[in-house]
């Protein structure tokens, strides 16, 4: 895991390499797609909401041969905004776009049916309601840098946003090691955001017994703490209303709670559990049994 962190800079450096191509001559991509039942089938979808064909293909590099032998252009991922991927495919050839192809590190992902997705130009919407989302405090960081971190992890889980119909603002699923994958429930959702070290400051709405009410978040962080195996978390706000932060106490707890309860019983690792024990010394195993304490002090 640290070896990914190291080397994920590194790679950056790469990515920025000179080429003797033309800009004309380059094929831009905003999305891609991914399925890998049996053969990989790749979609693209360029920075006009065009969407092209798919094509298929038994490994990346053919189906980027392919993509670029029916376009007549060299294809160019190295600016994409999201990854479609679905139950098919796990992280493997996203890694494999990431360090051999040029695929943004920053790149966000989405658990989708590829084949649906771009069916509708129009949901490249999701795009930004998926950044509209993090910054509004709705949703924690999803992007393939912090997903592969996690996939290489002992626990072998990244957490990702799913679509929904019905749902202004994406859920949240844990994508496992086998292809499985577990939904996380709106308010656990809610609670990632803040055991993730989400920075920043902005303004969210708080039901009160008087109604919906605004309140200013400057900011937040987290102390973390390990003692044999059992965690501290300790997370910290501040707000700019004061006379509400007794009732978004409580509500940071309940999301807090539901977040650690069901990453647990999933045996996910979504919150930095084992940089925490490698940083006090403590070797993590895959079935351990963790036990973490949670207090939330909004001042």
């Amino acid at each position: 895991m640290k070896f990914f962190k190291i080397l994920l800079p590194c790679l950056c450096l790469f990515l920025t390499g000179c080429s003797t191509e033309t800009i004309s001559d380059r094929l831009y991509t905003q999305a891609v797609g991914l399925t890998c039942d049996g053969k990989l089938s790749f979609y693209t979808q360029n920075f006009n909401q065009e969407v092209n064909p798919p094509v298929e293909g038994i490994s990346i590099t053919e189906v980027l041969r392919q993509e670029e032998s029916q376009n007549g252009g060299k294809v160019f991922i190295g600016h994409t905004e999201l990854l479609c991927l679905d139950g098919t495919c796990t992280l493997n050839p996203a890694e494999e776009l990431l360090f051999e192809k040029g695929l943004s590190p920053a790149c966000k992902i989405l658990y989708a049916k590829p084949e649906e997705y771009f069916q509708n130009p129009e949901n490249i919407s999701v795009i930004h309601m998926i950044r509209m989302s993090e910054q509004n405090g709705l949703l924690c960081k999803t992007d393939l840098a912090t997903a592969l971190n996690e996939w290489h992890g002992i626990w072998e889980t990244a957490l990702l946003p799913v679509q929904k119909a019905d749902q202004s603002v994406p859920a949240l699923i844990l994508l496992h090691k086998d292809g499985g994958c577990t939904e996380l429930s709106d308010f656990a959702g809610k609670g990632l955001y803040w055991l993730r070290q989400n920075s920043g400051s902005f303004t969210m709405t708080l039901q009160t017994p008087d109604g919906e009410q605004d309140i200013l978040i400057r900011n937040c962080r987290i102390e973390k703490q390990a003692e044999n195996q059992e965690l501290f978390y300790h997370v910290i706000i501040r707000t700019g209303t004061p006379e509400l932060n007794q009732t978004l106490q409580r509500l940071v707890e309940k999301q807090c709670e539901s977040a650690i309860h069901e990453m647990l019983s999933a045996k996910a690792d979504v919150i930095g559990i084992q940089d925490l024990l490698e940083n006090s010394g403590i070797k993590p195993e895959k079935n351990m049994k963790i036990r973490i304490s949670l207090t939330v002090t909004v001042q």
